[in-house]
């Protein structure tokens, strides 16, 4: 019977060592998640502050892109503003020159001046609707 207690006497201390060796082999695990929990959490972290900076860098060349076509359009907007103002003041001027050709046909006497009036109002009849067509042309072009 002394073998038999020699015998369980080695096998629980073989058991103790595996277990002491599975202690600490789960113990350099539990070490080695902790470890790389922290490295990807300071990974992380670099990536959203990285993300943020450059979703900044990106807010702000959209504003100056914003700024930018803003000034262009308000730029378009006066440019289209004068334009409207030269174009009446040239329809003004225009009428008021048929006018005057028209008092100057009813003062001056004969056919050929009756003629020549006549053709001078359809020529400038003419002449405002090809340039009425050629400005809206123009305006449905830059748009």
């Amino acid at each position: 019977m002394p073998t038999d207690t020699a015998v369980l006497e080695r096998a629980v201390v073989v058991m103790a060592i595996c277990m002491a060796i599975q202690t600490v082999m789960f113990v350099a695990a539990a070490i080695g998640g902790f470890i790389a929990w922290r490295k990807t959490a300071a990974a992380v972290s670099e990536a959203k502050l990285a993300a943020d900076t450059q979703i900044a860098e990106l807010r702000g060349q959209l504003d100056r892109v914003a700024q930018t076509v803003d000034e262009a359009a308000h730029a378009l907007i006066r440019g289209a503003s004068a334009v409207d103002e030269v174009v009446t003041d040239a329809r003004d001027a225009v009428g008021r020159v048929g006018s005057t050709v028209g008092t100057v046909a009813s003062v001056v006497s004969g056919k050929k001046a009756a003629l020549a009036i006549g053709l001078f109002r359809g020529y400038q009849a003419w002449r405002k609707r090809r340039d009425a067509q050629h400005i809206d042309a123009a305006a449905t072009s830059e748009l």
